[in-house]
């Protein structure tokens, strides 16, 4: 549950492909070192207010910096053969499981303030689309979005 992992076929060399996450996690805000056709995440940015500009992005339909939610992640690339890379992206969730309790929490106050069954309604609602956004969406399913997207928009992948 702490870490998902995604695995992707890239049409790249394993190389060119490197560059491209590079440059994604540079563009991101992400602090990274590379070793052996290995990209590890050595700082994620963290925004506290909705006003910091490290929270917003260009690379997807969302306008949200999905790197601000996750802990690290880490993408491995095995060559298949000359075009053809294995990638694999492992992303800690931590930060997202934090940010959707802390979600919940406040959810649960306000849910205590209604009647009893329509609390109780909101309660688990709320809780569903808090765990499923945070953590299943920005904690995961975006940041796989934007890696596999940078890949494709490269132009030696058509």
């Amino acid at each position: 549950m702490l870490h998902k992992t995604y695995e992707l076929i890239c049409r790249l060399p394993a190389q060119v492909a490197s560059e491209q996450i590079e440059v994604l996690l540079s563009k991101e805000g992400v602090r990274y070192r590379t070793a052996d056709l290995c990209v590890t995440s050595v700082r994620t940015p963290i925004a506290v207010l909705s006003i910091q500009p490290k929270l917003y992005s260009h690379s997807n339909w969302v306008g949200i910096n999905p790197f601000v939610y996750i802990s690290g992640v880490v993408v491995r690339l095995v060559p298949v053969d000359d075009c053809i890379t294995k990638i694999t992206i492992r992303v800690n969730r931590l930060r997202a499981i934090l940010f959707a309790a802390l979600g919940i929490a406040i959810g649960f106050l306000a849910a205590r303030a209604m009647p009893e069954p329509l609390g109780t309604l909101f309660f688990l609602g709320f809780a569903c689309v808090t765990w499923l956004g945070m953590v299943s969406f920005f904690g995961g399913y975006l940041v796989k979005k934007e890696i596999s997207d940078r890949l494709k928009d490269h132009p030696l992948s058509a």
